[in-house]
């Protein structure tokens, strides 16, 4: 069985981890979109749950993400630990 080094495999998880970060939050952003212009258009409950959905959505993709996975991974990957 061929070993995989162990550099490959932090470099396939940051990728992942930040491509996961980016769609969090496009989607966040999109959904903020939708959301504003459902309020405008008078959809107030839609509206609502969109920018609530958007949100999460955001805080997940830049937080959970990106700030506290991606960041750090990146910091090891540049001190070489």
């Amino acid at each position: 069985m061929v070993e995989v080094p162990a550099v490959a495999v932090e470099l396939a998880e940051l990728l992942v981890v930040t491509l996961g970060a980016g769609v969090a939050s496009v989607l966040g952003v999109v959904l903020e979109q939708f959301g504003l212009s459902a309020v405008s258009g008078g959809d107030l409950v839609l509206g609502a749950w969109a920018v609530g959905m958007g949100l999460i959505a955001l805080y997940v993709g830049l937080v959970g993400l990106g700030y506290e996975q991606a960041v750090p991974r990146l910091r090891r990957l540049a001190t070489g630990e």
